[in-house]
């Protein structure tokens, strides 16, 4: 009986205990900030994608969906703020291990990426029709831990 309850009362801790949260990767935010930020605010900022607050993932950026201030701010650089939001949505998207959804979505399918419900919304394929397109490999590197020197200039930045 003894054993019984032993083993019972095993089994409930083991299914009550969480999972451990994921790691988080380890990417460099000087190059994030000056060369992965600029292509996703390019490709994904827009209101109507990832310029939008409702979605999970959303990118601040210039002349478009801002944390606060006047709509006269809205061409204002990126506040820190904004930049740290921008890194941290970008980081999440990230596999540990690799990959992950940043690097997958924007990939066309036919290039082994996911289905991206924007790119049939437009009609206009996929954001990167191929690995082999130069922004889609800046976003390859910095998943793969790329550095840059952190005094580096983020395009845009009035600096």
């Amino acid at each position: 009986m003894r054993a019984l309850v032993f083993a019972v009362a095993s089994l409930l801790l083991a299914c009550t205990q969480a999972d451990p949260p994921a790691p988080v990767p380890q990417v460099d935010e000087a190059f994030f900030r000056c060369s992965v930020q600029p292509v996703v605010t390019k490709w994904c900022s827009s209101f109507a994608c990832h310029g939008d607050a409702r979605r999970y993932f959303h990118v601040f950026a210039r002349n478009r969906l801002r944390a606060g201030g006047t709509e006269a701010e809205r061409n204002a650089p990126l506040t820190d703020a904004e930049r740290a939001a921008n890194f941290a949505a970008a980081r999440a998207m990230l596999d540990p291990n690799g990959g992950g959804m940043l690097l997958m979505k924007p990939l066309e399918q036919d290039a082994g990426g996911y289905f991206h419900r924007g790119a049939t919304l437009f009609g206009g394929g996929n954001v990167f029709r191929s690995a082999d397109d130069p922004e889609y490999q800046t976003l390859v590197e910095w998943a793969s831990g790329a550095k840059e020197d952190p005094a580096c200039v983020e395009p845009g930045s009035n600096e």
